[in-house]
């Protein structure tokens, strides 16, 4: 059953898992990033997340109540336990963000989620309606998109911060 699953999983889904991994792999060290670059990941992760929702269960309120329930949890989770050293805004305005595995980590929890989530709803697709299972994977998914969303919310931050005690500049 493992290999009739795998088989027919489209070639794509591979390439995500590739671009998860390195994106992954990078984030393990330390570096320095442009907001640009910062923003590719949790903007990529959440239309994921909000792709799948719509493509299985739609955009009912009960939907969007779960995912918006999940969402700020996830960025609760972050903002009381999450390390606010990890990042730091440069003066030229970039950001040095300490290597760590967590981004990893939490790219395969969600790469891993999105797909055995997609096996279960192809294999029995009668759960598409069942609001445990729909309420649970909304759930999950706006989690792992306030985690996400966490570190994004942060370079924000730091950036009104830094524009904010900047002088402005006359022409």
């Amino acid at each position: 059953m493992l290999q009739e699953i795998l088989t027919h999983t489209p070639l794509w889904v591979w390439f995500i898992l590739l671009f998860l991994v390195s994106r992954g792999m990078k984030a393990s060290k330390d570096r320095v990033m442009s907001f640009k670059s910062m923003v590719i990941l949790p903007v990529f992760m959440l239309l994921w997340s909000l792709q799948g929702i719509y493509q299985h269960f739609g955009m009912q309120a009960a939907v969007i109540v779960c995912w918006s329930t999940g969402c700020l949890l996830g960025l609760g989770l972050i903002f009381v336990f999450g390390n606010k050293q990890a990042m730091s805004l440069l003066p030229d305005g970039q950001l040095h963000m300490r290597g760590s595995w967590k981004p990893m980590i939490l790219l395969l929890t969600m790469f891993s989620i999105k797909y055995v989530e997609n096996v279960i709803v192809a294999m029995k697709p009668a759960l598409k309606t069942e609001i445990g299972f729909v309420s649970t994977t909304c759930l999950i998914y706006g989690l792992m998109n306030g985690l996400f969303l966490a570190n994004l919310l942060r370079v924000i931050y730091l950036t009104s911060i830094k524009n904010a005690s900047t002088p402005p500049q006359t022409v």
